[in-house]
């Protein structure tokens, strides 16, 4: 293998595909990166046991092949290397690095050792194609924003950190909730009557990222060939990913159909109301209290060795008085990924959920499990 390449592009690509390498990979190949220089140019391919990345640039190939480099180190030297031309060789297992004045040697792997990536859906199979799906990329950015942050972090609850994707009438509806919170995004799209899958919600959050990176890329593509495995496609950029295999809670059972009080506060006021409380609620499981009353919102906090803390706004409230407290965390993250400056707060009682939707988008539902607390 040998092959020239701009530094900038090289820096980019080996960048992206590095923020999925694991620190603790389950294969020791799998914190390597998969270099190949093919004709056309290079590919810079990441992979964990669930998702692999692969990200193709322009180059001037000599000789085609591959390699595996380790991913921490080759990242830190190609960003250290001037704004010239990079020529990569490969020679008795070991990758040569020269750019400008710079010279480098890195000891790499076969590249028959990394695991092979599945290709493209829907390219060499007629099948396949019928199946792929184009969506628009600010469409997806607006609802991966919404639903990713709820799903689960912990791998101990595997099916709690994916995003269910379920084909309504209406269009693909994507929730995800991690047992204390929920969001769902009614969209238009249509993927197919019998979807209903379980996508990790790691391999959607670096779906998200290359969108929010590649501002001139097309329209995303995604591809299903009934393997079992998605193919997501974002300009040079294309994520493999697993399903999720289980059977996933039955979130809409604990939407409300229904509410008895209702309060619309400014989000901003909000937001900084709530990081007020959230100071004070450290040191009292992070716990902070809601109540309306007509025309008001109070979010106030308390811990008996900190002090007490209540900021009052205005809003516009229906029906009764309530008292409900949640987990700051999830207000704050929630009021973070929330779109506009307007929301509306919808609850029946302390003890049952707190639903958040947006006035001017019916698409959009979080919902908040609330906390128990003593009266007073």
């Amino acid at each position: 293998m040998k092959a020239s390449i701009l530094q900038e592009n090289l820096a980019r690509a080996v960048s992206r595909t590095n923020r999925i390498v694991s620190s603790k990979p389950a294969l020791p190949i799998l914190s390597h990166l998969l270099l190949v220089a093919k004709k056309e140019g290079l590919l810079v391919t990441a992979s964990t046991v669930e998702t692999t990345e692969e990200v193709f640039v322009g180059a001037k190939t000599e000789k085609e092949g591959g390699l595996c480099v380790p991913a921490k180190i080759f990242s830190e030297l190609v960003s250290s290397l001037p704004q010239d031309a990079v020529t990569i060789e490969e020679k008795e297992g070991s990758l040569l690095v020269s750019c400008g004045g710079a010279r480098a040697t890195v000891a790499g792997m076969s590249a028959g050792e990394f695991p092979p990536a599945k290709k493209e859906a829907g390219k060499d199979d007629k099948k396949a194609a019928k199946k792929n799906v184009t969506i628009k990329k600010d469409a997806l950015v607006s609802i991966l924003s919404f639903v990713l942050f709820a799903a689960a972090t912990d791998d101990g609850r595997p099916l709690l950190t994916g995003v269910k994707i379920v084909q309504k009438e209406e269009g693909a509806l994507f929730a995800a909730t991690d047992g204390y919170r929920l969001s769902t995004y009614q969209s238009s799209l249509v993927f197919g009557p019998a979807t209903d899958i379980l996508v990790p919600g790691r391999a959607l959050a670096e779906v998200l990222r290359v969108c929010q990176e590649e501002k001139e890329a097309g329209d995303p593509t995604l591809s299903d060939d009934g393997s079992g495995d998605l193919v997501i496609v974002v300009g040079d950029t294309t994520i493999v990913t697993r399903r999720i295999d289980g059977q996933y809670p039955n979130f809409e059972k604990i939407i409300p159909t229904g509410h008895t009080t209702t309060a619309a506060p400014d989000k901003e006021a909000l937001m900084k109301a709530v990081k007020s409380a959230s100071i004070f609620a450290r040191d009292s499981a992070n716990i902070v209290r809601l109540r309306i009353t007509k025309n008001t919102l109070t979010i106030s906090a308390n811990a008996p060795q900190v002090g007490e803390n209540a900021v009052t706004l205005d809003a516009r409230t229906e029906g009764d008085d309530g008292d409900i407290a949640f987990n700051s965390r999830f207000l704050l993250e929630l009021l973070a990924n929330f779109p506009g400056e307007e929301l509306t707060f919808e609850m029946t009682g302390s003890l049952n959920p707190g639903a958040f939707r947006s006035p001017k988008d019916p698409r959009l539902l979080h919902i908040i499990m609330p906390v128990r607390v003593s009266s007073g």
